[in-house]
């Protein structure tokens, strides 16, 4: 038999889902009917998702708060104070659906919290766990190859040289995800992070050596 999905689950994924749409059709001033020709949005949710739940499996973390908040931390990306905002949405939203009403108070708080790249450095672990936990997979989803892939296709580089690209996410990956590998709360965490700079570092450090020839 199979089990029939909750109903807090599907409005989450559908409301992050529309929202990631309007969010992009908004930023290229897309028409209705013209097709949407990558949303991020939608692939970085996704992404969250995935990671979080392994890092709910790994950490003991509740894996309904982690799910919930998840899909719902970026339901008002864009706007200011989104994380603020965004998290008294998503608990309204889990009050009218069959989510455990206990545990609503946890994906207020993870929502709330889970801006920003970097922490203080030597602040201690985010606390609950589930508010740590949507931290750091929020922030590993900024960090490996395929955000390198990602960043150069945006605005953000037009009119740059090949070497300038480089130049740019080398001093970032230095400047600022250096300190969100150092910000991480959990422990799987941090060691995933570690993993993912590594890679973007030789990554980049291989495409110098190419324009050095």
């Amino acid at each position: 038999m199979i089990e029939k999905e909750a109903v807090w689950r599907e409005r989450c994924r559908t409301l992050a889902h529309e929202r990631a749409e309007k969010e992009v059709r908004a930023a290229l001033h897309l028409q209705p009917e013209e097709p949407i020709p990558f949303n991020y949005r939608w692939e970085h949710v996704q992404r969250v998702v995935q990671v979080a739940l392994w890092l709910a499996e790994r950490t003991g973390a509740d894996r309904e708060i982690v799910e919930a908040a998840a899909w719902l931390h970026d339901i008002r990306k864009g706007e200011p104070n989104h994380d603020k905002i965004g998290a008294v949405e998503a608990g309204a939203l889990l009050q009218e659906t069959d989510f455990p009403p206990e545990k609503i108070a946890g994906v207020v708080d993870a929502i709330d919290r889970h801006a920003g790249l970097t922490r203080a450095p030597g602040a201690p672990p985010l606390e609950p766990l589930e508010t740590a936990v949507l931290w750091d997979a929020d922030k590993l989803t900024k960090l490996g190859v395929s955000m390198i892939a990602y960043q150069l296709s945006t605005r953000e580089f037009d009119g740059a040289s090949l070497a300038e690209r480089r130049q740019e996410m080398q001093k970032f990956l230095r400047t600022v995800l250096s300190k969100t590998v150092e910000s991480m709360n959990t422990a799987p965490a941090r060691h995933l992070a570690q993993v993912r700079y590594r890679a973007m570092a030789s990554f980049l450090d291989e495409w110098e050596s190419e324009d050095k020839l």
